[in-house]
This record gives structure tokens, sequence and C-alpha cells, in this order.
């Protein structure tokens, strides 16, 4: 009896590695070295207390792995796998090279000139829809002043536009507008009292 215990004491020296331990306890470790580490565990309260904690560790780790496959990812957590940045960058690239393109194609576009005359039917002035224009009525006739009104109103008589023309010596007076759709206008002058001096008309057209 007492040389059995012997030998179960110097069995519990040499313990089992952790590493042993936690792949028992997960089931991985090979059938071979099973019976060993049953056999230490039996008579080694040190290993018994070990393997205890190797359990607790396993369970956690599989109950967080249940956990994290029955709630499905949020929509920021999607948006964080690798795989989506690729799209990512190439959606911002299309969209930087679009506002690129369009802002080329503004600076690009001249203002186009027109000089108004107080006529109206065939002889309508016709400017571009959607472009930048560059209007000249003609002031000739009208009572002096330093400043007028221009207003340019659509068919219905909405007001599109609205400035005023300082009369320079020498000079035609000029007004800058963004441009208008497609339609008939109506450009009208008037004094610094309010009162109407003159009106031009003119049509819009899309360019081909």
């Amino acid at each position: 009896m007492i040389i059995e215990m012997q030998l179960m004491l110097r069995e519990s020296e040499n313990h089992v590695t952790e590493d042993q331990l936690e792949r028992y306890s997960a089931g991985s470790l090979p059938e071979t070295a099973v019976a060993r580490v049953e056999e230490h565990v039996l008579v080694c309260e040190t290993c018994q207390d070990k393997l205890a904690y190797a359990d607790a560790w396993v369970r956690s780790v599989r109950w967080a792995g249940a956990q994290l496959r029955r709630e499905p990812q949020g929509f920021w957590q999607r948006l964080r796998v690798p795989h989506m940045v690729p799209a990512l960058a190439a959606s911002l690239i299309v969209l930087f090279a679009v506002v690129f393109y369009l802002q080329s194609n503004k600076r690009a576009v001249a203002p186009f000139a027109v000089a108004l005359q107080a006529t109206r039917g065939e002889t309508m002035a016709h400017v571009p829809a959607h472009q930048p224009l560059v209007i000249h009525p003609n002031l000739d006739g009208l009572p002096q002043f330093p400043t007028y009104r221009l207003e340019i109103v659509d068919a219905v008589g909405k007001q599109v536009f609205e400035s005023s023309l300082a009369l320079v010596p020498g000079h035609n007076p000029a007004s800058t507008i963004s441009g208008v759709t497609p339609g008939v206008y109506f450009a009208r002058v008037y004094s610094p009292a309010g009162d109407l001096l003159r009106e031009y008309a003119l049509e819009a057209r899309v360019s081909h």
C-alpha cells in the first residue's frame, strides 16, 4: 500500500500541461493521451483545479460563439466587412468624377450676349436655354437716369429675374443672368420711380 501511494505521488509530480488540459476539455486530445490525462487528474488536485478552469473557459467560448451565430449583423457591422471597402471606394471615385465633370463643363460654358430691341413677333431675340446670358437692352430714346431696373418675366407674367442697370456714358448697360428654361420671356426696363419704360421679347431654345 505504501509503495502504491509513493508511485501515485511521483506520478502526480509530472503535471499535465495546460495545453493538454484545454485540448482534453475541448475533446480534441488524441485518444492515446486521454487515458494518461484522466489517470493523472484522478490523483492530482493541482491538475484537477486546472482542468476545472479549462472546462469553464471552453464553455464560455462555445456560448459566445453560439450567441454570435444567432444574432444577425447590424448595418454598421456589415459596412465594416472588408469586402465592402472596394465597392465603397469605387463609388466615391465615380461620384468625384461626375462632380468634376459637371463643374468643368459649367466653367467651360461662356455667357451668351444678346442685344434686346423693343420689338415683338418674328424679330424677337432668340437665346440658348440653360446657358448664362449677358443682356444688353437698347435704351435709346428713353429718359436718362443714373440707374434703371431690369425685370424678366415668363409668358404668364411670373418674375424669373431682377437686377439694376447702371448707365455708363459710352457703354451699353448690361446685366448677367445664370440662364432660363425653354420658353418665351419679356424683359422690362423701369425707371427708378417704378414706371415701365420699355419691354423686349426673347425666346429661349434648347441648343442642338
